[in-house]
């Protein structure tokens, strides 16, 4: 059963990583009171969690804030991601089976009919779940988990460009698309390509995403 700790935690990192509270907003435990109905205790005992995690952080005299995300870092993360998840896949080429694959198609097709419809947040989670699904495949859970304990930076990045209208949603269900076609033809360099191309799509399209949102991000580093 969940702790009053715990449900607070859980309450604000998802307000977090939705963006349902802004990189740079200001937010109290008074605040968290009213919403999530627990004592401050338990509330601040999570803002403390929260401010280690560095999603939080508080300035002398001036309040309690929500970390902007921090461009390098999740460059960094998607670099480490790209490595490994290029490795995933070139495994899958060659054993992926009829229901593992029958799985991301739907995967895609779902992903598609929600893009079109602009359905924001259920594109990002659909997105997620097809790369999830390709570590669980090659038996990697573990992996990937691991990988969302640092990709905070990362995933709220990802999900600030699902919000830019200026850039396609349905780049990325057709991205995905070729690459389930690449695995259902076991073409281990296309889907390899593939996936690498797909996963570096955040360094062709950070600039448009950090001038549409500037004041979401800290330590931008200059593009060559």
């Amino acid at each position: 059963m969940q702790n009053l700790q715990d449900k607070a935690y859980n309450y604000i990192y998802e307000r977090i990583m939705n963006l349902r509270l802004q990189p740079g907003q200001q937010v109290s435990d008074l605040q968290f009171v009213k919403e999530i109905d627990v004592s401050r205790t338990p509330i601040r005992e999570a803002m403390l969690r929260l401010r280690r995690e560095e999603l939080l952080y508080s300035m002398a005299q001036s309040g309690t804030f929500v970390t902007k995300i921090d461009m390098q870092k999740a460059l960094d993360a998607q670099y480490v991601r790209r490595v490994i998840e290029t490795a995933i896949i070139q495994t899958l080429s060659a054993d992926i089976d009829a229901n593992e694959l029958d799985e991301l198609i739907k995967i895609v097709i779902d992903q598609r009919r929600v893009a079109e419809a602009k359905l924001l947040d259920q594109t990002f989670a659909l997105d997620n779940l097809f790369h999830k699904r390709l570590y669980q495949f090659a038996n990697k859970d573990n992996v990937w988990q691991w990988l969302q304990s640092f990709s905070n930076d990362l995933n709220r990045y990802r999900l600030l460009r699902v919000y830019d209208e200026n850039l396609p949603l349905t780049l990325l269900s057709n991205e995905h698309k070729r690459i389930v076609d690449a695995l259902t033809a076991h073409d281990t360099d296309r889907v390899t390509q593939l996936m690498t191309d797909h996963l570096n799509l955040m360094l062709k399209e950070r600039a448009e995403v950090a001038a549409r949102f500037p004041e979401f991000f800290k330590n931008v580093p200059e593009q060559n």
